[in-house]
């Protein structure tokens, strides 16, 4: 039995690949065994007949072989559509997407076919099937809309201004000249994954820096009880004047990413940093030489609040940071909060 199933593999791949010169009419193909032993393969047309290049004729014996020890009548193996796919010699790829995961299968015949090479940040796994085919797993991580290093850049102001003892023209912001600008690095994790929206947890880390330039010439000074800004001596001698605060920051913030439409993601979470440095620096107008001074102008050292961002298709991703603490100690300077927004780039 295994002899003639052998025979028959064997004539029926020689006569498939000649088959144009054995077909009549474009509708048979008979393969003659002996005298005894006769195959005839029927088709619509010619086409019909050389389809069966694409299919593992090895695999269709092999299983017309167990058909034929477990009965002795007629046996049929019927390839459709439907079930004719385990015989196909082409590689398919089964792509599915679990818990925040997308995990593509390759199932490819061991001979004649290329295994195809997973990118360095997925995870794959190889087995072998008893049939002789190679299945090889490609799980692909969820990955965040902000993942990766960026540069944030913008605006900062008071969000929140008592002036205690203070006039408010002393330390007032110049709108434009006041920047916020920091470097973040992001990773995210996976909660869930939607056909039409995925979310994930980001964990953030970045350093960032508060440009606070003052309108007009006031510059700032410190003592052992409070800040003062006094104004400079001679009218128009200032031409730049800034407190700089230099902070380093992580943030945890829920990220809900958008498959369809004009929004890519929203992401709402919480910050906190601790102040690496802060100094003034005031340029002189007449001299053309700047000045800094170091200290830690009564600042608090930590600062906290709350951020979002807003991705938009085709345009800049756009963020905005609340501190819900102060910048000043208490009674030491004004009572203000700070607030940035800008792009992320």
């Amino acid at each position: 039995m295994k002899k003639s199933i052998v025979t028959f593999v064997l004539a029926i791949i020689a006569f498939v690949s000649h088959a144009e010169k054995y077909t009549q009419k474009g509708d048979s193909l008979i393969v003659q065994f002996g005298n005894n032993t006769r195959m005839i393969i029927q088709a619509r047309d010619k086409e019909g007949i050389l389809s069966l290049r694409q299919y593992d004729l090895n695999k269709i014996v092999r299983d017309m072989g167990a058909a034929l020890d477990s009965s002795s009548k007629e046996t049929y193996i019927y390839i459709n559509e439907k079930n004719g796919r385990k015989y196909l010699k082409d590689t398919v790829l089964v792509i599915s997407r679990k818990d925040g995961e997308v995990k593509i299968t390759i199932n490819e015949s061991k001979q004649g076919s290329s295994e195809s090479k997973a990118g360095s940040s997925d995870n794959s796994t190889n087995s072998n099937d008893d049939d002789g085919t190679v299945t090889r797993s490609v799980t692909r991580r969820y990955k965040s809309p902000r993942n990766g290093f960026d540069v944030l850049v913008g605006l900062n102001t008071y969000a929140k201004n008592t002036p205690l003892t203070y006039q408010e023209s002393d330390y007032d912001l110049l709108p434009w000249g006041s920047r916020f600008v920091s470097l973040s690095w992001v990773r995210g994790a996976a909660i869930s994954r939607g056909k039409d929206a995925s979310l994930g947890l980001d964990l953030g880390i970045d350093v960032s820096w508060y440009n606070m330039m003052f309108d007009g010439n006031n510059t700032v000074q410190k003592d052992t009880r409070a800040l003062s800004f006094p104004a400079a001596v001679a009218s128009g001698d200032v031409y730049k004047s800034k407190l700089t605060s230099a902070y380093l920051n992580l943030s945890l913030m829920p990220t809900l990413a958008i498959h369809h439409g004009p929004i890519s993601y929203l992401s709402v979470g919480i910050y906190g940093g601790y102040r690496l440095d802060s100094y003034t620096k005031v340029q002189e107008r007449r001299k053309g030489h700047s000045e800094r001074t170091h200290s830690n102008f009564h600042l608090n050292d930590f600062r906290y609040g709350f951020g979002a961002e807003l991705g938009i298709r085709h345009f800049p991703d756009l963020f905005m940071q609340y501190d819900l603490g102060e910048l000043y100690q208490t009674a030491k300077g004004p009572a203000v909060r700070m607030i940035s927004f800008g792009i992320r780039l």
